[in-house]
């Protein structure tokens, strides 16, 4: 059993990386001007996550606070209003005594995510979508809004999503 659990997790996670650096492997994101692209005709596979990509922090169009709190609360300054096309720099901090992350993708992405957790608790982030902290740690995360409106932002460590540590929202169009 525990053989089947390593290689389905050792292929699951290899699928996921070959995913996310689909077409745009080769890409220097840092000298992309994401702002002039035409998003309909973007192969949106090629993105790391169905709702957008990272950016660079310098080409961010606007910054959000976003503070995670042990009463499993994301509380975002100011509050969210998104459309399709902004580039975010959101600047996270853990306000609490236990650890939280801050993750960006779909829905369905989100529960992936959270299985996975549930499967490895110990897990830690910091791959562009996601970002672990400590109590008491920062962190940024820069993200390219584009793709399916659907968004989803969630703290997926077990059970903090399913006490309200997450979010959803639609992108309004551009």
């Amino acid at each position: 059993m525990k053989v089947f659990t390593l290689l389905a997790l050792t292929l699951a996670l290899s699928s996921t990386t070959a995913l996310a650096a689909g077409d745009h492997a080769g890409m220097d994101h840092s000298k992309m001007n994401h702002g002039d692209m035409d998003h309909s005709k973007m192969d949106h596979g090629a993105m790391m996550s169905a709702v957008g990509m990272p950016a660079p922090a310098e080409q961010a169009t606007q910054t959000i606070q976003v503070s995670l709190s042990d009463d499993m609360k994301l509380k975002f300054e100011p509050s969210l209003n998104l459309k399709q096309g902004d580039i975010v720099r959101f600047v996270i901090i853990n306000n609490g005594q236990i650890p939280h992350e801050f993750s960006i993708g779909s829905i369905d992405e989100q529960k992936k995510h959270r299985d996975m957790m549930r499967s490895m608790p110990n897990m830690e982030h910091s791959d562009g979508s996601t970002i672990s902290l400590k109590a008491g740690e920062k962190g940024e995360i820069t993200w390219h809004f584009m793709g399916q409106p659907f968004v989803e932002v969630a703290c997926n460590i077990p059970g903090h999503a399913e006490a309200g540590m997450k979010m959803n929202f639609v992108l309004a169009a551009k």
